[in-house]
């Protein structure tokens, strides 16, 4: 089955991943005319035809359109507006740090010195997001200078290796249910930093104390990984 082209693509990718609203994507849908020329009759009808303003909306849609959609170009997008988040500070930095940890655990392995440096310890102290939307914006700032400029450095790498095609996501699971992509990258590249080393990278820039704190995290990664 073809492929829809990849400008189309990229608005049923926003709206998967809340770049847009469903109601946006919805006016863009009705606008968007030469869709008809890369759907057949059926398939556009019954997308124009969904009622947008369902909670399961997506998902019906989903039903309709998934075939005519590239998802190693979905996963690449997705973890593209991670990444920028991160570089950017922007208002989902926090949830997309999570997120980095949570990716990996999912199979996405080069968000290895993201999630184990960063992001496991992040979901550690603010697992309930209220505890971070409670803070006021200078303690949101406090904490996220914290980490930048290392963590800043980590994310700026895994967009190079996207770019290079270094890392390739294909947009399917295994049979455990892990993320697969292709790796390309050297094994210098691949190489899995601990917390304290990034920590001692990040006090040239910013200090980020290694204090006792830390320690509980890591031992829980440790036992998680080694038993």
């Amino acid at each position: 089955m073809n492929k829809l082209p990849l400008n189309i693509q990229i608005q049923f990718f926003k709206v998967y991943i809340n770049e847009i609203s469903v109601a946006d994507f919805e006016k863009w849908l009705y606008s968007k005319k030469e869709l008809e020329q890369f759907l057949d009759n059926d398939t556009y009808f019954d997308l124009i035809s969904l009622n947008y303003k369902d909670r399961h909306a997506k998902y019906e849609m989903g039903k309709i359109i998934d075939p005519f959609l590239d998802f190693g170009k979905f996963e690449e997008r997705k973890l593209r507006k991670i990444l920028t988040d991160l570089i950017d500070r922007t208002d989902d930095f926090a949830k997309s740090l999570v997120d980095t940890y949570e990716l990996y655990c999912l199979g996405y392995l080069f968000f290895d010195n993201l999630g184990f440096g960063y992001g496991l310890k992040f979901s550690d102290e603010f697992w309930e997001y209220s505890k971070w939307e409670n803070l006021t914006e200078e303690k949101k700032k406090e904490r996220i200078d914290q980490i930048y400029p290392g963590l800043k450095r980590e994310a700026e790498l895994v967009v190079n290796w996207l770019d290079e095609e270094k890392i390739v996501p294909i947009g399917k699971t295994n049979d455990l249910g892990n993320y697969e992509y292709l790796d390309k990258r050297t094994d210098s590249e691949k190489k899995l930093r601990t917390i304290e080393t990034i920590e001692v990278d990040e006090n040239e820039e910013a200090p980020l104390s290694t204090t006792k704190k830390h320690k509980p995290v890591l031992t829980r990664l440790r036992h998680w990984l080694f038993g």
